[in-house]
C-alpha cells in the first residue's frame, strides 16, 4: 500500500533587518493570519496554476525567513516557488510600513538538496507513505532469512544510527532513489534531501493467538516525506523518460511518486536481507569480479 499524504514545494525568502528589535516587529505582521490570508490570494492571482500550501514565518535573530509552500501538480514546482518567492519579496516590501534593509530569495532555511530534520519530519515536494506484509515463506525462500532475525537486525541497525546522530533512518535508500530519479528525468541532485526517511520492520501474528515469534511474518513501512519528482517540466519530456513512465503506466507526479516509495521500500528488504543472511559480501564480490 502506497499513499501520499500531501504535496508542498518550498522557497524560503528572507529578510534582514538592523537589529532584533525591528525583526521582531515583521516577524508579528508576516505572521498575522490576515498577512498570511493576503499573500496566498496574492500569489494565486499572480502565477497561474499556483495553489499555495503553507506559509510559515521564523525568525532567526535579526533575519525573518518566510517558507513559502505550494502545489505545483505534476511539475517539480522549483521554478515556480522561486518566483513565488521573489513576488513576495517584492510585495512585502510594499506592504510593509517601515523599511526592509536587505532581502533575498533564499536564506538557507528551504534546505535544498541537503538534508534537514525540518523536512524531514514536516515534508517537502511529496510526502509518501508505504508499507506491506510479507509472509514468512517468502521472506525464508526469497531473503533467505526470516522475519523475526530480519526485523531484529533492522531494529539494531536503526539504533546504531540513531547512536551516532544520523537523521535517516534507513539501510540505503539512496541508491535506488538516485537510479530511480536518473532513470524517470529527475534531478539526481534532490536525493540528497530526498534520502532522509525513516524505514521500520515489524512482526505480524499468522492468526490470532499465536505466540512462537518464528512463525510471524513480516510487517516493512517507510516514511519518506521529501520525494522530488514530475513527469512534466526538465528533462522529463524526453523520448528515453516517456518511455520508462509509459512501461510502468505512470502518467502523474502522485503516481511516479507512490512508484518511487515502492522501489525505496523493496531496497531496504533486499539489504537487510543481505545483511542478515551473510549474503552481502558474497553478491558484491560475485558481481564485480563476475566479468
Amino acid at each position: 500500500t502506497v499513499r501520499i499524504k500531501r504535496r508542498s514545494m518550498l522557497r524560503a525568502p528572507v529578510f534582514i533587518f538592523d537589529n532584533v528589535a525591528s525583526a521582531t516587529d515583521f516577524y508579528r505582521f508576516a505572521e498575522v493570519a490576515e498577512t498570511k490570508d493576503r499573500l496566498s490570494k496574492y500569489l494565486v492571482e499572480n502565477i497561474e496554476h499556483c495553489m499555495v500550501t503553507s506559509l510559515r514565518v521564523i525568525q532567526t535573530d535579526r533575519k525573518v525567513h518566510l517558507s513559502i509552500g505550494i502545489d505545483s501538480d505534476d511539475a517539480a514546482g522549483q521554478n515556480m516557488v522561486t518566483y513565488a518567492g521573489d513576488l513576495v519579496m517584492r510585495v512585502m516590501k510594499k506592504w510593509y510600513s517601515a523599511d526592509i534593509p536587505e532581502s533575498y530569495i533564499e536564506g538557507g532555511f528551504n534546505a535544498g538538496k541537503r538534508v534537514s530534520v525540518l523536512h524531514t519530519l514536516l515534508g517537502k515536494g511529496h510526502s509518501v507513505v508505504v508499507d506491506c506484509i510479507v509472509p514468512k515463506d517468502v521472506v525464508q525462500r526469497v531473503l533467505h532469512t526470516t522475519p523475526y532475525r530480519l526485523q531484529r537486525f533492522q531494529k539494531m541497525h536503526n539504533r546504531t544510527n540513531e547512536f551516532i546522530g544520523g537523521i535517516s533512518c534507513t539501510a540505503h535508500v539512496a541508491n535506488g532513489l538516485a537510479a530511480f530519479y536518473i532513470a524517470h528525468g529527475q534531478d539526481p541532485a534532490c536525493t540528497a534531501e530526498s534520502s532522509a526517511a525513516v524505514t521500520h520492520f515489524d512482526l505480524v501474528r499468522p492468526y490470532p493467538g499465536c505466540t512462537n515469534l518464528e512463525e510471524f511474518h513480516l510487517y516493512s513501512s517507510m516514511t519518506l516525506n521529501t520525494i522530488i519528482v514530475a513527469t512534466v517540466g526538465g528533462g522529463t519530456g524526453l523520448p528515453s523518460f516517456k518511455a520508462a513512465r509509459s512501461i510502468l503506466g505512470v502518467r502523474s507526479s502522485n503516481e511516479l511518486a507512490e512508484v518511487c516509495a515502492a522501489v525505496a521500500l523493496a531496497g531496504e528488504l533486499s539489504f537487510y536481507a543481505a545483511m542478515e543472511s551473510g549474503e552481502f559480501t558474497a553478491a558484491h564480490w560475485n558481481m564485480t569480479h563476475k566479468y
